[in-house]
């Protein structure tokens, strides 16, 4: 009797199961039938492309820098048009299960739900589906009415018809669309003629047109080209021997890519571009008549341009980046991101990451302050050696200068002396330096080393983040992410996206202030006299190692800008440009006084723009001041030898105590 009864219990609990399973079942379905009843006419959907309506893109005035084009960009050929090294370089690039799963990937689906490391659950065909079908809604519905569709078109026709669609549709960068007309664009030749380099190169362009087309970052799509080769060996889709001959060939890129570019700002609108396809996508900003409306100034752009050309003119020499931007609203006002856009498409401003040097002690300076460190503290200046991680970190000033005695924090933000502020992060710690350069506007990588203190970080910072930061320091302590795109709308007056400006306070007013008062007297009478502009200005220098990256950050109340000086190829020493080392507190600081004097209003306001400090006036500042002549290479007072000198007036605390024993 006892058994009877548990079996009727048992059976009556997988009763209720099976009725749940079926409710869920049946709802399940329901849901799917209403879905399908909302998809769109596959049948015309896939054998005519959209119309393409072009974008326009406007300056800060009004004035239009360039259009944007996609469909005259397209060039539809069959399938085997296109090389077989072209087609299973897409396939293991992008869906190495395609010839085996209906339309969806589940084995995918199941690993990435099961918190699984592996290839993304994206298939050829849903994103076919996303190209065909412009589907406005995000979540879960929008997914299965994508899976949905993905189904259909595979239960409809064959999967080459689906490649050969694919294939001719996908965006591959620089307003390409299509295997053909990428083929055309990036090498010159057809798709049928593609090398198995210039496949598995166009194939990786397709994860992220705007990081590795090889026009815009060629280190990039090599490096991305070279993955996707190594994963054809892996799957046998070559050998070993035809993937060693793959990675040597060189990338060529076809001259006719270079010419269809902006005639004005070509860095700037080539980074306008790249974010709009990461928020919007390629077919939206090729084909979907957006007007852009950008941020850049261009008198300002061709100010920049101008202090760059001037001081720099030559071929030969280093190149120079530059970046402006206006740090109450974070609007990207100008942007250099090199000599010639035409042969060079990297944008050494914002994707050009180098060493900064001394010009990252400010961000020492502002997290001490914000400790309470005074700026007249004095601190020892000889050469510093301290362990760090069981590793001696030795620390030597600038051509060995200072080599005993104590300075001010004042005197060694203006002398730049890095044996201070290497004792100054080993008492602060580096963790509240990274802190304080994040919430400034630092965005790459930074490890919490005392290296930094110096400039030693391991990915290196971009003009862009270098002037956006400092312009924390020009409105007080409070932050705004740069901004180089005001609003965009369609071509019917919808706005689609707008520009969020508000301020965020990162640091407090007075460690700003403090701060700024510092930095401006290294413009007025440190290492950056050559930025002094006919206003109030605040910066700081840095050189790197062998003079192999110069910069200069600066500010007023109304613009922060960043210029660096360097190759293009990097770690390139700059012993003799024109006849001098090239130091931050040369060439860079001469490019950025010639282009700050244009920029800024040359009045000096009654206040440092009501937000800081008042600057001093004439005569409260040759009252107190000093006349020196100083060895530009010790920073002592100058013996008739020193082959380098120049005269400065200095506070009383800023005097040297020896005269230069080195010449």
């Amino acid at each position: 009797m006892a058994s009877a009864r548990r079996w009727i219990r048992i059976l009556s609990a997988l009763a209720v199961v099976f009725t749940v399973v079926l409710a869920l079942a049946l709802v399940a379905g329901a849901v799917l039938y209403r879905l399908s009843r909302t998809l769109p006419d596959l049948g015309s959907a896939s054998t005519s492309l959209r119309a393409a309506r072009t974008s326009i893109v406007y300056a800060g005035d009004g004035s239009v820098l360039t259009e944007w084009h996609g469909e005259q960009d397209r060039k539809v050929v069959p399938l085997d048009r296109i090389r077989k090294s072209a087609r299973d370089a897409v396939i293991v690039a992008e869906d190495q299960s395609f010839y085996t799963h209906g339309g969806v990937d589940t084995d995918a689906v199941f690993r990435a739900l099961n918190g699984e490391a592996g290839r993304g659950t994206s298939t050829i065909t849903l994103q076919l589906v996303r190209m065909l079908f412009a589907d406005k809604q995000s979540g879960l519905t929008s997914k299965l009415r994508q899976a949905l569709m993905a189904w259909q078109i595979e239960a409809r026709t064959s999967k080459d018809r689906v490649l050969e669609a694919y294939l001719n549709m996908v965006y591959l960068g620089n307003g390409r669309y299509g295997m053909e007309s990428a083929a055309r664009g990036y090498f010159g030749k057809s798709a049928s003629d593609l090398t198995l380099a210039e496949s598995a190169l166009l194939a990786g362009v397709i994860s992220s047109p705007t990081r590795y087309s090889p026009a815009v970052d060629p280190i990039a799509a090599k490096k991305r080209r070279d993955e996707i080769l190594s994963r054809m060996r892996d799957l046998d889709y070559i050998t070993s021997e035809q993937e060693v001959a793959a990675r040597s060939e060189k990338i060529e890129i076809a001259p006719t890519l270079r010419s269809e570019t902006s005639k004005v700002a070509p860095h700037f609108v080539e980074y306008v571009k790249r974010q709009l396809i990461e928020k919007l996508g390629a077919d939206a900003v090729f084909t979907g008549g957006l007007r852009v409306h950008t941020t850049l100034d261009p008198t300002l752009q061709r100010a920049a341009e101008a202090a760059v050309h001037d001081v720099l003119p030559d071929a030969a020499d280093p190149e120079a980046a530059l970046v402006a931007i206006d740090p109450r609203d974070g609007r990207v006002l100008a942007m250099v991101g090199g000599r010639d856009y035409a042969t060079a498409q990297y944008n050494l401003a914002v994707q050009g990451r180098r060493q900064p040097g001394s010009a990252f002690k400010p961000f020492v300076l502002v997290a001490a302050l914000n400790k309470g460190v005074s700026p007249d503290r004095k601190f020892d200046a000889a050469p510093y050696s301290v362990r760090v991680k069981n590793e001696l970190w030795r620390v030597e000033n600038y051509e060995n200068a200072y080599t005993s005695g104590q300075l001010t924090l004042r005197a060694a933000t203006d002398w730049s002396v890095n044996a201070v502020f290497a004792r100054l992060i080993m008492e602060i710690g580096p963790v509240s330096v990274v802190d304080t350069a994040r919430r400034m506007g630092i965005t790459s990588p930074v490890e919490a080393n005392p290296a930094i203190a110096l400039g030693g970080l391991s990915k290196g910072v971009s003009p862009l983040e270098m002037a956006s930061a400092y312009g924390t320091l020009a409105t007080g302590g409070m932050h705004v992410d740069p901004v180089s795109v005001s609003e965009v709308t369609d071509d019917e007056g919808r706005i689609l996206l707008e520009a969020d400006t508000k301020p965020v306070r990162a640091i407090p007013q007075n460690v700003a202030a403090q701060a700024s008062g510092m930095l401006h007297e290294v413009v007025e009478q440190g290492t950056g006299t050559n930025a002094r502009i006919s206003r109030w200005a605040a910066g700081k220098t840095g050189t790197t190692q062998s003079y192999r990256d110069a910069w200069f950050v600066g500010y007023t109340g109304e613009i922060a800008a960043a210029v660096w000086v360097g190759y293009r190829a990097g770690q390139v020493e700059m012993l003799n440009v024109h006849g001098i080392k090239v130091t931050g507190g040369s060439y860079p600081a001469t490019i950025w006084a010639r282009f700050a004097n244009t920029a800024v209003t040359p009045a000096p306001p009654s206040a440092y723009d009501g937000v800081l400090v008042d600057p001093p006036s004439s005569a409260e500042v040759t009252s107190t001041l000093v006349h020196a002549r100083i060895c530009a290479d010790t920073f002592m007072f100058a013996n008739p030898r020193c082959p380098n000198v120049y005269e400065v007036d200095l506070e009383p605390s800023l005097v040297p105590a020896e005269t230069c024993n080195r010449h």
